[in-house]
């Protein structure tokens, strides 16, 4: 028997970052994903427990802040 997909409402809220500069929220429902931002030109993904991740692109940052909450915390 499969399991039945889940729909899930990820929003994207724009803040401010650790360092001052502009950065992207993710949040399921009250919980946070994480932040995408901008370091030096790089794009940061940047996980609640503070660990950093330097990516190329915002698409790949949002993804890694979704793989990790869903195989960490999910």
């Amino acid at each position: 028997m499969s399991r039945r997909e889940k729909n899930v409402e990820i929003t994207e809220t724009e803040t401010v970052g650790v360092d001052g500069n502009p950065a992207t929220e993710l949040k399921l429902g009250t919980e946070s994903l994480g932040l995408v931002t901008e370091d030096g030109g790089k794009t940061v993904a940047v996980l609640p427990s503070g660990e950093k991740f330097r990516v190329s692109s915002q698409s790949e940052a949002i993804t890694l802040l979704i793989r990790d909450f869903h195989l960490h915390r999910g």
